[in-house]
């Protein structure tokens, strides 16, 4: 552990200094005995005593100072080509509680061309601690001058201090420095930092956000400080005159941060080990913080197993000149007094560690004026946003837990090495004896190892439905389109999985390899092995308390034959399921499709014929080819990807035919009258895939089908009896597959084609989708198809969301009979609602009161009157408000208005006391009471 150097000025001044005169010495040799004492910061681990009274003393400030300007008996002074010591000139004794080593540096440039130094048993005193000092012992300490050939009088600048002793620490030579890193941080509800006056300079930015997140104004107060495009998202940032390191959130608490599931207590200890150089860490409690030490119990024990007494303060003035070599301050929601300002400032001064770590301004809970003003107070270059940063893509399951691997490793190795022994290391192929510590629903638990490490197991392979107040994904269970149904068999799965498993009982936790240790949110992907011997994943399905999850689970067409069963039995949830019941939605003619990932198609002797491509670019490029001899399409593009629907944060597929299209083709291509289910291939690293899809990444595409009774399943192994039977299959579809399929899967894939089956492949352009394209393409030669993948398509004026790897186009061969609407094109509008409501007006920077004036009114453009109870308004941040009790009559308008106010028929309140709408930018959702978009309206 490297600890602070306690470092003492030796002088008139608080830099501390030695004058030096020419009349210093008489001889080459001479010795004096004098005495000297110093309190202050080093008075808790060192004493000063005197040894000679002539040249060491205390002056008026109590400070320590050196003077050669008399020479007893008078003296001729320096003599030129001469040294001169003084053997024995003060003492310094180490009354802490470590051993530690002492060292000195020496400024000597004031005296012309002679050397000062300080020196032990005759040997100079340099600046690494190579003497050793025992607790309880003292060495004396003297001084040695080389006049030189020409001295002048002046000042030597002298600093003594305290390290780690005088074996050197590891890490601190050349080639010691850490190889290791820490893979990943989390950052739950955090701010970003900045500088004093813009943003921070990179030398001082130790952790960015990755370059897909944002920063928001998530209370609507419209004090957040925007950041160019090209400017990083600081997260964690170092100071680079002062020992102070600032985080966007509280970095290691026990809510949101799971004792060693990332790398976040090892980097906080690491800056413990870098910056403090004593065992004691204060915490300040005393200025009304949520985030207090109890709060982060699992960083305070890794800390103590670690050497550090962490302690709670509320009397930071006076335990701050303690022993303490660092205090840790969280978001404070009562701001410090002057006095304690001040002390912070003198503790920093002295060498001090300070941590400062904010929070996001969601519902306004942050404190950043507070912080800030510790910030000022102390004169550090950095500063809090009033801000709350999310990123849609790296997070750990919610946006507004962004995840990042951008650490500055090679200005701050220390910070992020990676540290052995902390939290579980578990081994895959193990089983683990755990006890049941809580059921939190009916796929998730937390349980404990013999360790006494708590954990959270999602339990591997299953879904059961969403409790509280957490949105259901609908589309993801077949039949079902009743939210509040489906909520309440909710409740009845945790029920179910809270009589399986007992609080206090020892189940047998194990894992598959195809699916690692870890999944959104951090938590374990376990099978919890019951003491009866039955696997609690597979009860569950064959109870009907939950769906199969479509991963690459190997146990996945065991458990979809279970839930099939229960399916047909109405077990459990499915006694609301009723496919046939499903209206069709979003069925209308195709006017423009989106291409995910596009590549273009080719063939295997080059160029395909212009009469086999429905589909090209805008630009021309082959976007969809189809070789009918084969019963094969070959799409460029996984069409049915729900990733890009505005209710799972994409911009949003409304205008696009991609499902309609996508069942026109598989009609088309397989044989006449062919029916039965859609199969899509998720056993070939496709759900892992960002390019490719499995069944759970398609649930709106399985959700239209059911609108015509068609039902979608995922298959995993297509060379065994397990899972959907493809002769009850009209289409087999495979995007593109990381592994090879095996050639009894291929075998089996072509005695369907052979039987009329049609077979739909999706290429990816990615560059990390070269293996899964040569893959496909193997697949394709295997089925007798001359299909191939090609290049990478883009197209930067015509895609989607501003993505030029996601071209959209209209260039449609319309001799192919793949464009019309795949029914009768009554289906009542997207989404499975007939509302056709739209916003009429909205006011997002009134020139009246910010809140009070702002609004939004929604206008009823159907013919039929629209009962908005239950209808959901949300912004880009799920602020939300609720209609209840209001309806609007055909081309009526009914207006929200962000403040407060008496409701009317046509005018409701929101009742908030800060805005909602961005004044820079933001998007209106309404949502019906099953949770379908009725509008989305950016501007």
């Amino acid at each position: 552990m490297k600890r602070r150097s306690v470092i003492i000025g030796l002088g008139a001044t608080a830099a501390g200094g030695g004058a030096i005169a020419t009349g210093a010495f008489d001889t080459a040799s001479a010795e004096r005995d004098a005495t000297v004492a110093l309190a202050d910061d080093a008075s808790s681990l060192l004493s000063l005593t005197p040894l000679d009274d002539e040249f060491a003393f205390v002056d008026d400030s109590g400070e320590l100072a050196l003077v050669f300007d008399e020479v007893e008996g008078g003296g001729t002074g320096f003599g030129s080509g001469t040294v001169y010591e003084v053997g024995e000139v003060f003492q310094v004794s180490n009354q802490g509680t470590e051993d530690l080593g002492l060292f000195a540096t020496v400024d000597d440039g004031a005296i012309g061309d002679a050397e000062f130094a300080l020196t032990v048993d005759g040997e100079e005193l340099g600046p690494d601690p190579t003497v050793e000092l025992d607790v309880g012992e003292a060495v004396a300490v003297g001084v040695e001058v080389d006049a030189g050939d020409d001295p002048t009088d002046g000042e030597v600048a002298i600093t003594l201090g305290i390290g780690d002793g005088p074996i050197e620490d590891p890490g601190d030579e050349p080639g010691d420095a850490p190889t290791d890193f820490v893979d990943q941080l989390m950052f739950d509800s955090t701010a970003s930092l900045l500088a004093e006056n813009g943003y921070l300079p990179s030398e001082a930015i130790a952790v960015a956000a990755e370059p897909t997140a944002q920063s928001t104004d998530a209370d609507g107060n419209g004090d957040a400080t925007t950041y160019p495009d090209d400017e990083p998202l600081p997260l964690m940032a170092v100071d680079q005159n002062l020992p102070v390191v600032a985080f966007g959130f509280p970095f290691a608490q026990d809510d949101g941060v799971t004792f060693g599931e990332y790398g976040n207590e090892e980097v906080l200890l690491n800056v413990l080990d870098e910056y403090a150089d004593s065992e004691t860490v204060l915490w300040d409690e005393g200025h009304g913080q949520f985030y207090d030490l109890a709060s982060h119990s699992g960083f305070e024990g890794y800390a103590e197993e670690n050497g550090y007494d962490v302690a709670a303060t509320t009397d930071l003035e006076s335990d701050l000149l303690g022993p303490a070599s660092a205090i840790v301050i969280t978001s404070p929601s009562e701001s410090f007094t002057p006095d304690e300002l001040g002390a912070l400032d003198d503790f920093a001064d002295a060498g001090g560690l300070i941590v400062l770590m904010d929070q996001s301004d969601f519902n306004n809970f942050d404190q950043t004026d507070n912080l800030n003003a510790v910030a000022s107070g102390i004169d550090t270059q950095i500063r809090f946003n009033d801000n709350q940063v999310i990123d849609p893509e790296n997070n750990t399951g919610a946006q507004f837990v962004p995840t990042t691997s951008d650490l500055d490793t090679e200005n701050y190795p220390g910070l992020f090495a990676d540290r052995e022994g902390l939290g579980l290391e578990l081994d895959p192929t193990e089983e683990y004896e755990v006890e049941v510590v809580s059921v939190a629903d009916g796929d998730t638990a937390d349980v404990a190892f013999d360790s006494g490490i708590e954990d959270t197991v999602r339990i591997l392979g299953i879904d059961t439905p969403e409790t509280g107040d957490t949105e259901e994904r609908l589309q993801e269970y077949e039949g079902i389109d009743d939210g509040p149904a489906l909520k309440t068999k909710g409740d009845e799965a945790t029920d179910y999985a809270e009589s399986q498993l007992e609080v206090g009982s020892t189940v047998t936790l194990s894992f598959d390899e195809n699916e690692g240790l870890r999944g959104n949110f951090n938590r374990l992907l376990g099978f919890l092995e019951l003491p009866d011997g039955s696997v609690y994943n597979a009860k569950a399905i064959e109870d009907g308390w939950a769906r199969v999850y479509d991963s690459g689970l190997a146990n996945h067409d065991e458990y979809w034959d279970l839930e099939r069963a229960a399916r047909d039995a109405g077990d459990g949830i499915w006694e609301i399921s009723d496919v046939a019941d499903t209206p069709p939605m979003g069925d209308e003619p195709v006017d423009e499709l989106f291409v995910p990932f596009a590549s273009s198609v080719a063939t295997a002797n080059g160029d395909i014929a212009g009469d086999r491509v429905p589909v090209s670019s805008e630009g021309g490029d082959p976007l969809v080819g189809v070789d009918e001899a084969s019963n094969v399409a070959l799409l460029g593009g996984p069409l049915p990807a729900e990733s890009f629907e505005s209710d799972e944060d994409g911009p949003g597929t409304e205008p696009y035919g991609n499902y309609v299209f996508l069942a026109n083709l598989i009609d088309a291509v397989s044989a006449d009258g062919r029916e039965g289910s859609v199969v899509i291939d998720g056993g070939h690293g496709q759900f892992a895939a960002d390019y490719a899809l499995s069944a759970e990444d398609t649930a709106y595409f399985q959700r239209y089908l059911e609108g015509f009774a068609i039902e979608f399943d995922g298959k995993n192994d297509f060379d065994d009896d397990l899972g959907r039977d493809l002769a009850e299959a009209r289409a087999v579809i495979v995007t593109a597959p990381d592994d090879e399929l095996g050639s009894d899967e291929v075998a089996a894939i072509e005695d369907f084609r052979d039987d009329g089956g049609a077979v739909i492949l999706a290429g990816a352009g990615a560059e990390d989708a070269a293996d899964a394209r040569d893959n496909l393409d193997a697949l394709a030669a295997d089925l007798g198809s001359d299909l191939r993948t090609g290049d990478a398509v883009t197209d930067e004026e015509n895609n989607l969301g501003g993505d030029p790897t996601v071209p959209t186009t209209a260039n449609f061969d319309t001799a192919f009979d793949l464009f019309d609407a795949y029914g009768d094109g009554d289906d009542g509008g997207d989404g499975g609602s007939s509302v056709d409501l739209a916003v009429d007006e909205l006011v997002a920077d009134p020139e009246g009161d910010q809140t009070e004036d702002e609004y939004v009114s929604f206008v009823n453009q159907g013919d039929e009157t629209v009962d908005l109870d239950g209808y959901v308004v949300d912004d880009e941040v799920d602020n939300s408000y609720t209609f209840s009790g209001v309806s609007a009559d055909p081309g009526a308008t009914i207006t929200l208005y962000t403040g407060s106010g008496n409701d009317t028929d046509d005018t409701v309140y929101w009742g908030r006391g800060s805005p909602v709408w961005n004044n820079g930018g933001d998007t209106v959702f309404v949502t019906d009471p099953d949770g379908n978009t009725v509008v989305e309206y950016s501007y």
